[in-house]
């Protein structure tokens, strides 16, 4: 069963009601063996309650989207699972059509999604071939989207997509004051366990008033962000200072005012992420027929 799936939450929820109903019905008996056996029932039921809540918790707010994110810090695992879909991905299936040819954009609605910094609901953007390669995981370019990107954020993704490589591109609305951990540790749990993304080498774009917090990112998360675009809205190219003390992995590029700036800093980020990832991945099931109920959020 998933981690954060229903069905366990569910299970562990009716044993837990099972083992306080028991308990009741059960209290008075046993004769002598009542100083051992209450104990240990009360302790089972707490424990059962307890679990329940942990993982009704864990369902909400994404902390642990697969089992391989329990294991220790240093122990060995892949990079995410491989056998395991995104929570959206037949929901994707449903509004690409059969043979999808554009990228398919949506308001996304990521665990914690009311208690995040944020100005607006972030918007995520597909690439084309993502319902047709379910064995794929693509890397992310995040972009700390403020006045400088403009409404049509979505529209210069799809255009940017079809011109370069496939890279799912999420536009997250921070204000400055957002801890830098939202992008390091609440993004990629939403990610993954809404999408088939990657783990590591993505790309992070941000405009000049945020590049204290961009600097911050990619110096806490160098492996998850090694390449970072800043882009320039003052009135001269380069006016934008580089934050210091980034790693020396850091690949960095300055979007001056004198460009298209959105579409220019996505070419340019899409350049500097890798190929979708392979792996084995469970096939998912064609779209609704027309007329049939759809999924969505």
């Amino acid at each position: 069963m998933s981690l954060t799936g229903l069905p366990l939450l569910i299970t562990i929820g009716v044993i837990a009601a099972g083992a306080a109903v028991g308990t009741a019905r059960t209290w008075r008996r046993h004769g002598r063996w009542q100083a051992l056996t209450r104990p240990v029932a009360v302790l089972l039921t707490e424990v059962l309650a307890l679990l329940a809540v942990g993982l009704a918790v864990n369902r909400a707010e994404g902390f642990y989207p697969t089992w391989g994110d329990l294991l220790p810090a240093g122990v060995a695992r892949h990079d995410t699972d491989p056998t395991r879909p995104g929570r959206l991905d037949r929901w994707i299936n449903s509004r690409a059509g059969a043979a999808p040819t554009t990228p398919v954009a949506f308001p996304w609605h990521p665990p914690r999604g009311g208690r995040w910094p944020v100005t607006a609901t972030p918007t995520v953007v597909v690439p084309a071939d993502y319902p047709q390669h379910p064995t794929r995981r693509y890397p992310v370019i995040a972009v700390l989207a403020d006045h400088t990107t403009g409404a049509g954020e979505a529209t210069a993704a799809r255009t940017v997509q079809a011109d370069t490589g496939p890279v799912i591109v999420v536009f997250t609305h921070l204000r400055p004051t957002a801890a830098p951990t939202v992008l390091t540790e609440a993004l990629p749990a939403g990610l993954a366990r809404d999408l088939r993304v990657t783990s590591h080498s993505w790309a992070l774009i941000a405009p000049a008033d945020l590049a204290g917090l961009a600097g911050a990112v990619v110096r806490a998360a160098p492996t998850r962000y090694p390449a970072l675009a800043l882009v320039d809205d003052a009135p001269e190219p380069g006016g934008v200072a580089v934050p210091a003390d980034l790693p020396a992995t850091e690949t960095v590029a300055v979007i001056g005012a004198a460009t298209h700036q959105l579409p220019t800093a996505l070419r340019w980020a899409c350049r500097q992420t890798p190929a979708p990832l392979g792996g084995p991945a469970p096939l998912i099931p064609p779209p609704p027929q027309a007329g049939s109920p759809t999924g969505g959020r």
